[in-house]
């Protein structure tokens, strides 16, 4: 057995993963559950398998970075597989998400001046839901997530060392044993981390505009308050917020 904690040596490391996976999005049907006003569970789905799917790219991103940072450091063989990962976890639930929030502002607002529909209100996939409409949102999710990579990817070569220290220090009594470390990194860990992540991420790639019976003005109320409210283009909130990023920006 490897003194060193690894993240694709065998079955156990592929076992961990999906347990992980399986994790992470149950949490989001938790929420979606709790909810108020819930989506209806047509759009939930597809909203989990955009999540999903781009969570698996970002999972295998991160475990080719955690064996490249060790590849190329200095000292390889005092480097820990595992511990990069974790770090590069932390770094991604923090500033990554906050980049990929940016990112997906600017994103919505140039799909609202260059009208491009399917892309200006992100959750909203047509009535009745396209699949078309899904998977363009998924590419353009995926290549937000990508270039939120990219600049974690700088921050991780830059200070390689300090983290690789910081990581391997954390995981230190449990450094003769590679399979416990394996399970805090992979579940322990992120079984919080992920989840508020995962949270996080739902809440603006979710459609803000839809109306409920919640937000829909009584029935005694004027008849022009129930069609403004009824009429109330989709995206406008996520337009508003991308409008004023551009402005900051």
């Amino acid at each position: 057995m490897s003194s060193k904690c690894t993240l694709v040596a065998d079955r156990t490391d592929d076992a961990v993963q999906m347990l992980l996976g399986f994790i992470a999005l149950s949490s989001l049907y938790a929420k979606w559950h709790f909810e108020r006003p819930r989506r209806s569970a047509t759009i939930w789905f597809m909203d989990a398998m955009k999540q999903g799917t781009s969570a698996a790219m970002i999972h295998v991103v991160n475990i080719l970075y955690a064996i490249g940072l060790v590849e190329t450091s200095d000292t390889p063989n005092d480097q820990d597989q595992c511990a990069f990962y974790f770090m590069n976890v932390v770094i991604d639930t923090t500033l990554g998400v906050y980049i990929a929030y940016l990112l997906l502002q600017l994103v919505t607002l140039v799909a609202t001046r260059q009208q491009w529909t399917s892309l200006r209100c992100h959750g909203y996939y047509g009535s009745p839901p396209s699949w078309k409409t899904w998977w363009l949102q998924l590419l353009e999710w995926c290549a937000v997530l990508t270039i939120m990579k990219f600049f974690v990817g700088l921050v991780l070569y830059a200070f390689s060392t300090p983290l690789g220290w910081m990581g391997s220090l954390l995981f230190y009594p449990v450094h003769n044993h590679p399979k416990i470390e394996l399970l805090i990194v992979m579940i322990g860990c992120p079984l919080v981390m992920n989840m508020v992540q995962f949270w996080l991420q739902d809440s603006f790639l979710m459609d803000q505009s839809q109306p409920s019976s919640e937000e829909l003005p009584l029935l005694d109320s004027s008849v022009d308050g129930v069609m403004n409210a009824v009429q109330k283009p989709r995206g406008m909130s996520n337009v508003s917020n991308a409008a004023d990023m551009y402005e900051i920006l």
